[in-house]
């Protein structure tokens, strides 16, 4: 399989436009594509998420889907504290590292598959190792995934920012538990992001075509 990018100067950060929208299904255009977040359901690898219920939520079936109202519960917990923390956890992450970070904002589209997204998080400044940092705040429900380092579904949402952004490394400051932070780097690879881009292809042609994905994992 070819690598997504052949060359080693990656593609620069830019925000694009998607070239096929459909505005009557997806009336939010952020609707329109799979996003950081979402690209571990999409492949079958996300613990909380199944790629059929994601492709019910893509497809507007979500009057059909079974509540989850004790998850559901926590998840809006956690978002809350995700963003009342996260600038701390990011402060943080400078004065251990000493890595000068900036905000950003807005949706970056991939440059080639316009159904691929990621919502800009912070920018790393100044530095030719890391480009882009990732802040999370884990709860206690979510903490045993990361007792052995960073989760492999959080590491497919990460390589799909950096097929997203063309950058070379990212870095994931998680808080877990409100008192334990931990830095991880997830470098590129371009194996493993067209091993990626080629499964999300899959399930993004599933609701393309309206046809549930199959329920098991796959193998990426």
């Amino acid at each position: 399989m070819r690598p997504l990018h052949a060359n080693t100067q990656h593609r620069p950060m830019a925000l694009v436009h998607p070239r096929e929208a459909r505005p009557e299904r997806w009336p939010n255009m952020s609707e329109a594509g799979i996003s950081a977040l979402e690209a571990a359901a999409a492949v079958g690898c996300d613990p909380f998420k199944s790629p059929v219920r994601l492709w019910m939520e893509k497809t507007g079936r979500q009057d059909l889907l079974q509540p989850q109202p004790n998850l559901q519960t926590k998840s809006d917990g956690a978002t809350y504290w995700s963003r009342l923390l996260e600038p701390i956890v990011a402060a943080h992450y400078t004065l251990r590292c000493g890595h000068r970070v900036r905000r950003m904002a807005g949706l970056l589209r991939h440059l080639e598959h316009s159904w691929m997204f990621a919502h800009l998080g912070r920018e790393v400044l100044g530095r030719q190792d890391v480009q882009l940092l990732e802040c999370r705040c884990i709860g206690l429900w979510e903490a045993d995934h990361w007792k052995q380092g960073l989760p492999s579904y959080v590491r497919i949402q990460m390589l799909h920012q950096l097929g997203v952004t063309g950058a070379h490394a990212i870095d994931v400051a998680a808080l877990i538990g409100g008192e334990d932070l931990r830095i991880y780097r997830v470098e590129r690879d371009e194996v493993e992001i067209a091993r990626l881009i080629e499964a999300e292809r899959e399930f993004w042609r599933c609701v393309e075509l309206d046809h549930a994905p199959a329920a098991k994992q796959q193998v990426l």
